[in-house]
Formats: C-alpha cells, sequence, structure tokens
C-alpha cells in the first residue's frame, strides 16, 4: 500500500522512526545549548579534575590551591603545580619556582594561553591581564609591572572565609580552609593549612566541590584568593560589583548557575539559587552532611 505521497506505509513508519530516534538525541543537545550551562566548561573542568587527581595519586595529596610566594612575593598557583599533569611538559620545564610567577624567568610561561583554563561562555577580554593595573597583595598594594597572565576562569576551593570582607559569613560558621585545595604557607586564626589528601575527604568525593568557576579570575597562573582560589559567598553565583567578581565563584551562563567539577572528577551545573546549607555542606570535605543528588 503507497501513501498520497508515494511512499509505502513500511516506508513511512521507518521514517518516522529514524525521526523519532533522532528527536531523542538532538533536542536534549538543543536544549543544552539553549540553556546555556556550558557543556565545552564542563569538560575543561572535568580534564582539569583529572590532572588533579592524577597529581595526588602520585603525591598523595590534592594541590595546594596556593603556595606562599619566594620573600612575600606573588603566590604560585595550583595549575603551575599541576602542568605535567596536563601534558604541558615544556611550560612545566620552563617555569621557575624558585621566583615569583611575575618575574621576567616565568614571564613566556605565564602568558601562555591555555585553552583548557577559559570557558568559552565568558565574554572577558583581552585574553591577558596585565599585573599592575589588576594583580594585588592583601593590602592592595601592587607587584612589579611588565608581566601579562594568560587567562585563567577556574578556581580550587579553598574551603574559604579568611575573615577579611569575603566569605566572613561561611567562615564565622564553618571556619577557614575547610575545603579540598588549601593554601600553603599561609597563616590563619586556624593556624597554618595542612596539604589534603583524598582520606581527608570525609564528605564523600562526590559531594564535595573540587574547583569552580569566576567571572573574572586573574589569570591561570596568579596564586591567591583574586587568581587560583575562590571564596564562599551567599550563593555559587557572585554579587555583581566591583572588587567581587575577582574573589568569589560566579559565571556568565544563561540561567544564573556555575559549573563546578567535584573532587571524584565529575562536573556538575549548580543552580545559583541552591539552599545556602546545601551549597555550604558541598563546599567542606568534612562537615558531617548527608547531601542528596536532587538537593543540588
Amino acid at each position: 500500500m503507497r501513501s498520497r505521497a508515494g511512499l509505502t506505509l513500511v516506508e513511512v513508519l521507518t521514517l518516522t522512526a529514524v525521526l523519532g530516534f533522532l528527536l531523542l538525541f538532538v533536542v536534549p543537545m538543543i536544549q543544552s545549548a539553549r540553556s546555556g550551562h556550558g557543556p565545552t566548561c564542563q569538560r575543561n573542568l572535568q580534564n582539569l579534575a583529572l590532572a588533579i587527581n592524577n597529581y595526588a595519586i602520585q603525591k598523595h595529596v590534592f594541590p595546594p590551591s596556593t603556595t606562599g610566594g619566594p620573600a612575600g612575593g606573588l603566590a604560585h598557583a595550583w595549575t603551575a603545580l599541576i602542568l605535567n599533569d596536563l601534558d604541558q611538559f615544556d611550560l612545566a620545564h620552563s617555569y621557575n619556582f624558585e621566583v615569583a610567577s611575575y618575574a621576567p624567568a616565568n614571564r613566556q610561561v605565564v602568558g601562555t594561553f591555555l585553552r583548557l583554563q577559559v570557558c568559552p561562555d565568558n565574554p572577558q577580554s583581552p585574553l591577558t591581564w596585565n599585573p599592575s593595573e589588576r594583580v594585588r597583595r592583601a593590602d592592595g598594594s601592587s607587584y612589579s609591572a611588565g608581566v601579562e597572565y594568560a587567562r585563567g576562569d577556574y578556581a580550587a576551593n579553598w574551603g574559604g572565609g579568611r575573615l577579611a570582607g569575603f566569605g566572613d559569613h561561611f567562615a564565622a560558621t564553618r571556619g577557614n580552609y575547610r575545603g579540598v585545595m588549601t593554601p600553603i604557607g599561609f597563616p590563619s586564626p586556624r593556624g597554618v593549612a595542612r596539604p589534603i589528601g583524598p582520606d581527608d575527604v570525609a564528605d564523600g568525593l562526590g559531594t564535595t566541590i573540587l574547583l569552580g568557576e569566576k567571572r573574572a579570575s586573574q589569570g591561570w597562573a596568579v596564586g591567591g584568593y583574586a587568581g587560583s582560589e575562590f571564596d564562599v559567598s551567599l550563593s555559587p553565583q557572585s554579587p555583581d560589583r566591583p572588587g567581587v567578581r575577582t574573589v568569589v565563584s560566579g559565571s556568565y551562563h544563561r540561567g544564573g548557575g556555575v559549573n563546578f567539577a567535584f573532587a571524584d572528577g565529575s562536573a556538575r551545573y549548580i543552580s545559583g539559587t541552591i539552599d545556602r546549607e546545601v551549597w555550604y555542606a558541598l563546599i567542606t570535605r568534612d562537615g558531617g552532611e548527608t547531601v542528596g543528588a536532587d538537593s543540588y
């Protein structure tokens, strides 16, 4: 039997089945693209998390979010520590940890654009920043000029709260350095942080945040809360006011949420309106909270 279009009933049914099969896969892809959640951004975070876990397998600890800089200089970021794990062997060999990241000896390395470090949905430009204009010490003073850092949109969960204007609420209720990648060589009200290993993540690797996006991070090689770390705001999406976007998590994805990588290597988009207690529970490695996947 043929239809009016000249197709047999079997052909019509076959075509319908093929179209249905295609829609089963194409529609979710379109919806994902329209949502603005950034699948490429999530893949970047997953690859970074994989490199970090490879580092942890070798060192038995996660890389510190920041290591203390020489003679009070700019601290070194976790990203510099995992260059070998990212197969960036030439950059790893050329990076000099004996001098500050902004020193002339590191100029070429820190200025190298790494696509894996950049979320394509972030409209910020240019792709580099001048530390004489953007990068500051904790007291607000400037570092030496002359080096431009290649952009970096991802930062480590250090567990936040230096009690210095950012993350105060979290620090008051959860304390300092409660994340997975903690700064090394910096004093805190609770003492100097130590390296954290996978066994220290008592709340579970799959429910503890490792990395997250920042809306205006200073650069992938910049250590400290304005670069390699994110502090804990009241929600994943940072307030849009001057100076804050370089410190806390946030993104430009449509929908108001932010992508995060977890300590088990998975990546997930989290709504900016997540319950605050759940958000805080995902930040801490040993808070003892039970967090269900359906709660975020």
